[in-house]
């Protein structure tokens, strides 16, 4: 009897725990499918697509193609931007601005599209791994304007990468502006002055706060500007002259041999009438300019260049340079074949045109064309910005030289045969 007792009890007991089991296993699955749809849930939130904001100003370090000389230190919203150095003392630099053609009429006509305003999104950084410690130039460009600022940026990339190296940090900022005063009012500026005329202006007041504050954070950064507060408010003065008034300013401001800054006021003229050409050349000639690193060279350079500058090298040099530069490398983007006749027929037509007031970019890209072919100096040197690295346009080509008195009595010797300009034999 006493087993029977023990048997059922042990029973009993196998019964209870095999349902305790059950009950275990029961709530182990109801909890483990509650953790899928939560996994589930939390996946496809994870999945859906985050916006994306393209911001106008953008900072770049361009590409550069293997330089026969290790590049030294330097920086893109077409602006993106990147603030480069300026020195204390401020260099007394040559106004780089290129003159613009004026339209027998000016339109009447303010275009319809807005300004595109800064976001405020962090800039987009686009950044290379640095082979050695020296810091890479930058270039910072802020575009208030029409043309795409990713053409912008494969344009100006596209000509960084042909110069031997790279040693000033580059800020520019692009803007529109509409029709010119009538009568004609040119503006008033520290650097530049009464250089550019103005036009009714398109950007807001905000838009134009924003630019400068770019630039003045921009230009804190850089080394020949830095705790100059004299040289800061001087140089936001001058852009901010530029803005308000709509100045049509085409020109590179060499704050210092490391700090560049490039203005572009684009004409309701350029924007309806040119070709897209005539922008890219704009463009890729005051980007020139920036690349030319010894613009505020001192000591012999200067002396020589100041001693006579009536008759000086530098001007036709440094603007020929940048046209012959430009007009090669829009020939190139735009797959023409012959850039050295488009150098001589532009000079050839300005010169015909007006033999007395054709602009020194036109025919001192002449003159270096025929430079080259007498073999004077090399293509490659213009191309790669290797000219203007020592001043080579004063301290070896003496202006009083046979060599140079020769070619600026006969640059503007040019034919055209069957559609081909090339200099008279």
């Amino acid at each position: 009897m006493k087993n029977i007792i023990l048997l059922l009890i042990l029973t009993f007991t196998l019964t209870a725990c095999g349902s305790s089991s059950n009950e275990e296993s029961s709530e182990t699955k109801d909890n483990q499918s509650t953790v899928d749809v939560n996994t589930s849930g939390k996946l496809q939130q994870n999945l859906e697509p985050k916006p994306t904001i393209t911001p106008m100003l953008q900072e770049f370090e361009p590409k550069l193609s293997t330089p026969t000389s290790i590049p030294t230190s330097i920086p893109t919203s077409t602006p993106t931007s990147t603030p480069t150095s300026i020195p204390t003392s401020i260099p007394t630099s040559i106004p780089t601005s290129t003159p613009t053609s004026t339209p027998t009429s000016i339109p009447t006509s303010i275009p319809t599209s807005t300004p595109t305003s800064i976001p405020t999104s962090t800039p987009t950084v686009i950044s290379k791994p640095i082979p050695n410690p020296i810091t890479t130039p930058t270039i910072t460009i802020l575009n208030y304007s029409d043309y795409p600022t990713n053409d912008i940026k494969k344009w100006v990339t596209l000509a960084e990468s042909k110069m031997q190296s790279r040693k000033s940090n580059i800020f520019s900022f692009i803007y529109p502006v509409g029709n010119r005063k009538n009568p004609e009012q040119l503006i008033r500026s520290d650097y530049a002055d009464r250089i550019f005329s103005q036009h009714d202006r398109l950007l807001t007041t905000s838009q134009i706060e924003s630019i400068l504050g770019e630039v003045e954070k921009w230009l804190k950064e850089e080394p020949c500007v830095k705790g100059d507060n004299r040289a800061l408010n001087q140089h936001i003065s001058d852009y901010r002259a530029w803005l308000e008034q709509g100045g049509d300013a085409s020109t590179m401001h060499t704050v210092c041999a490391t700090s560049r800054v490039v203005a572009m006021g684009i004409t309701q003229q350029m924007r309806e009438n040119e070709t897209l050409q005539v922008f890219q050349n704009l463009l890729l000639h005051e980007f020139y300019h920036a690349f030319q690193q010894d613009l505020a060279m001192e000591g012999e350079c200067e002396n020589r260049q100041n001693q006579d500058e009536e008759n000086s090298n530098t001007i036709w040099f440094v603007e020929g340079g940048a046209h012959y530069f430009s007009t090669t490398l829009v020939s190139e983007i735009n797959n023409n074949s012959n850039p050295n006749s488009d150098i001589l027929k532009i000079a050839s037509e300005n010169y015909s045109r007006d033999s007395s007031d054709i602009g020194p970019d036109k025919w001192g890209a002449a003159a270096l064309r025929l430079m080259v072919e007498l073999n004077l100096l090399t293509e490659e040197s213009i191309l790669n910005g290797s000219l203007f690295h020592n001043c080579a346009r004063e301290l070896e080509f003496d202006k009083q030289s046979s060599d140079i008195q020769s070619i600026k009595s006969s640059w503007f010797l040019i034919e055209n045969k069957n559609g081909i300009y090339q200099f008279k034999k």
